[in-house]
């Protein structure tokens, strides 16, 4: 067989060293100036994947699922289009508003490295049930005769990411010795079941979905997708370049701004829990209306059909990079820390032999020219669920999220 990419000599280059840092919580605030970056369902609801857009970055899936990484040479600075003014990356919240082009070229819909590595190391995840173990539940290995693996949800499932991953479900098969089916799911609550019942083995999901997986659908975090040293996404708050009645989010008091959907960690519990530090609450201050996912809110405003919208860097990014958009015609009014995006989680239950075949599949090989950039990824990096996803459990605590399968969008 064939192998989609080369082994990496230096695997071990590829794990995240912890410090002994502490994130800020004024960082979930998304308030912070300098390098701070640091995000509930969308998948993240975005993995999606980490999009490169052209010489920018972004996936979607109702959630956020996409990690948009921008892949441009270091920047300086740059002066904003449109009249806006010039963007400072040293201090890039203070440069808002700026178009999404602009964030785009300056890596700034992105985390870094930096970001993972000054995470406090935790034991237990803040908000609900750590993953499972057999140890724990006592509960019998399964031995599939056929590895299920599924990436994204619905039509960017089948029409961009079985493609892109096929070079990783090649070396699943080469590691694993199993064939691997790529599985098409509509919906979160679609992969937490399959999962749970055991017809899913292997799965990215959406940031704000990863708790579902892994305290219903038995997910154990411990991958995640980076782009030469970037990763994740951020929320974006969002209008039409053109309408200058909105370059503040005070600006959005008495307008109806869309949200992507109930379970979508940028899309909707990001914007509840950190846009009331900045004076403003979804719900009260503006009417809230779904549109069922990143992409109909990103292209709802570019259509001018939506006044505003939360919505994943990274799946902007993903469109942006298929040229479904032109990131020019957006303003980027409000922009959170960076959430990760699309941990890859397997059932905790598959024999021990299978899962250490899935993890050389994803740690020991560079993706580096694989069609697996086409997801916004060069490697994978190793996955720590109670510590990095620290800030997805933050804000799901402060909700009074509760990890119940009617609680899943659509």
């Amino acid at each position: 067989m064939t192998r989609g990419s080369e082994r990496s000599t230096a695997a071990s280059r590829r794990k995240f060293l912890l410090s002994s840092g502490i994130v800020a919580a004024t960082a979930l605030a998304g308030c912070s100036s300098n390098n701070g970056d640091g995000n509930g369902n969308g998948d993240g609801n975005g993995n999606g994947g980490n999009g490169n857009a052209n010489s920018n970055s972004g996936s979607n899936d109702g959630s956020d699922s996409g990690n948009g990484n921008s892949n441009n040479e270091e920047n300086s600075g740059s002066e904003g289009d449109d009249g806006f003014g010039e963007f400072d990356p040293n201090n890039p919240i203070e440069s808002l508003p700026q178009t999404a082009l602009t964030l785009f070229e300056n890596d700034f819909d992105v985390g870094t490295a930096e970001t993972l590595q000054n995470m406090e190391s935790r034991e237990e995840p803040v908000h609900g049930n750590p993953p499972l173990s057999v140890e724990e539940t006592g509960e019998d290995y399964i031995d599939p005769d056929t590895i299920s693996y599924a990436y994204g949800q619905g039509g960017d499932a089948a029409n961009i990411y079985q493609d892109a991953m096929q070079p990783l479900m090649d070396n699943i098969e080469e590691e694993t010795g199993k064939p691997v089916e790529f599985v098409t799911l509509n919906n979160p609550t679609a992969v937490v079941e399959a999962m749970r019942a055991e017809r899913l083995h292997v799965s990215s999901v959406g940031a704000g979905t990863t708790p579902y997986l892994v305290n219903i659908g038995g997910g154990v975090p411990f991958s995640m997708l980076v782009n030469q040293g970037t990763f994740g996404y951020r929320m974006w708050t969002i209008a039409h370049v053109d309408n200058d009645d909105i370059t503040g989010l005070s600006d959005l008091e008495g307008l109806t701004v869309a949200h992507s959907s109930e379970t979508s960690n940028s899309g909707n519990l990001a914007p509840r829990a950190l846009l009331p530090e900045e004076g403003l609450t979804p719900g009260e201050d503006y009417e809230v209306t779904y549109s069922g996912g990143h992409d109909n809110s990103i292209r709802g405003v570019i259509s001018e059909d939506f006044e505003a919208a939360n919505a994943a860097s990274s799946i902007f990014g993903d469109m942006y990079s298929a040229d479904e958009v032109d990131p020019s015609n957006v303003r980027v009014i409000y922009a959170s820390q960076p959430f990760p995006s699309l941990p890859v989680q397997y059932r905790y239950n598959l024999e021990p032999e299978i899962v250490e075949g899935i993890r050389r599949a994803h740690f020991e090989y560079d993706y580096s020219g694989t069609s697996v950039e086409d997801a916004g990824g060069t490697e994978y990096v190793e996955f720590d669920y109670a510590t990095h996803h620290h800030p997805v459990l933050l804000i799901q605590q402060s909700l009074d999220v509760e990890y119940e399968i009617g609680n899943l969008g659509e």
